[in-house]
């Protein structure tokens, strides 16, 4: 007897059914398992090992502060026109042989007369000496055309810091906005985009200046030394052709968001204390040093001593400092600390110098492996050089000696 219809109907509606549902339950399984797998990543995904996985059988439950996580971002050495990184020539380096000094000067904002004066006391040679300026050159003082003609001049060096970036965007914002009909070219339209200032300065500027500053690396290395100059700072552990550009124009601590989530996670754990408890335990915590102000005693003096920046990175791939987010702000730990940290755990050859500005609250630091320059010259404060030359019997392999020069500044 052949079957009614109906039952066609129902067992072919089932079997739609059936298949519709598998089809949903695959494409949600791949869609959670690409979502846990994605990661901000900054080195190569296949160099950093996968997280352990559950025996079978067993159902895990993965904290925040567990899940895949790296800093970073997309290497971007063209992009906006910027040049990431670009090496000092050979024959400007210091050595013993030659005699030769780079004098590095911190933020200078404009302030020329204090730049002509710190060059003098100084006593520069254009014949023998290179000078560096280690960004923020322009703004805020009375002669941004003046410094950077002087710079051209004396053919220097530089670095982009965040002042010529902001500058740079708003003339490139303004030109492309020439043409366009309404009031966004307007005095007004300016300031509420907060690039008054920014064009005020970059419209004293010549063509020439223009063209000079656009062309300036994020990063210079001078690599015989074993030295990175930058604006801003540097993130440990990533390497300079694929640190951020705007972080090294722009940060001054850095955060540990694996770090916050396992605090948060803890705190929700915890049962509540009472206040007695709380505030004796807060009073604790005030009194005792932050660790990560501490000087790491155990750095490896041997040249064979240490680490590699890839051991480093494989042993340290699942601890909660493994990612460092760099911020503008100061609520973080200093990135110059944790810079200094991470270097005395690396082998000698591996180890670099970062001289940077940026930082004038701070004012002039100096430790190890890190020179602030900036000690708010435009704000009264003095502009400072740090004069570089080749150490005797370092052979090109980093050894340096160094000056500290400083000038007093007048604020304009």
């Amino acid at each position: 007897m052949a079957a009614h219809p109906a039952h066609h109907r129902r067992a072919f509606v089932a079997a739609a059914f059936f298949f519709f549902f598998l089809f949903i339950l695959a494409n949600t399984y791949l869609c959670v398992a690409r979502l846990y797998g994605m990661s901000f990543v900054r080195e190569a995904k296949e160099d950093r090992p996968a997280p352990p996985e559950a025996p079978e059988g067993i159902r895990v439950q993965v904290a925040d502060a567990d899940l895949p996580m790296t800093y970073g971002s997309f290497r971007r050495p063209d992009m906006d026109g910027i040049t990431l990184l670009a090496d000092l020539p050979g024959e400007l380096v210091p050595t013993a042989e030659n005699k030769r000094r780079l004098v590095i000067v911190g933020d200078i904002h404009g302030m020329d007369a204090s730049l002509e004066r710190l060059l003098e006391k100084v006593g520069f040679d254009a014949a023998r000496d290179h000078l560096i300026a280690a960004g923020d050159m322009i703004n805020k003082g009375p002669d941004s055309p003046g410094v950077v003609s002087r710079l051209m001049r004396l053919n220097a060096s530089a670095v982009r810091g965040n002042h010529e970036d902001r500058v740079l965007l708003s003339l490139a914002e303004s030109e492309s906005q020439a043409g366009v009909s309404g009031d966004l070219s307007t005095p007004d339209a300016e300031a509420h985009r907060g690039e008054a200032e920014f064009l005020a300065t970059g419209r004293k500027l010549s063509r020439h200046h223009v063209e000079w500053l656009s062309k300036l690396p994020v990063i210079l290395a001078v690599e015989p030394l074993r030295m990175l100059v930058v604006h801003a700072g540097l993130v440990p552990g990533v390497r300079p052709e694929l640190q951020d550009p705007w972080a090294v124009m722009n940060m001054r601590t850095l955060i540990y968001p694996r770090e916050e989530l396992r605090k948060q996670e803890s705190t929700k754990l915890k049962p509540k204390r009472d206040s007695s408890e709380a505030a004796a335990a807060a009073a604790a915590a005030a009194s005792s040093p932050s660790s990560s102000d501490q000087p790491d005693e155990s750095e490896p003096e041997a040249e064979g001593q240490g680490e590699t920046l890839e051991s480093i990175r494989e042993k340290d791939s699942f601890t909660d400092r493994d990612v460092a987010i760099p911020v503008e702000g100061r609520d973080g730990e200093k990135w110059a600390t944790a810079w200094n940290r991470f270097q005395k755990r690396l082998k000698k050859p591996h180890r670099r110098t970062v001289v940077y500005g940026h930082d004038a609250k701070r004012g002039f630091r100096e430790d190890k492996y890190t020179f602030g320059l900036d000690s708010g010259c435009v704000r009264g404060g003095a502009l400072t050089a740090l004069v570089v030359e080749g150490k005797e019997g370092g052979g090109g392999g980093g050894g340096f000696t160094h000056a500290i020069v400083q000038v007093h500044c007048k604020e304009p």
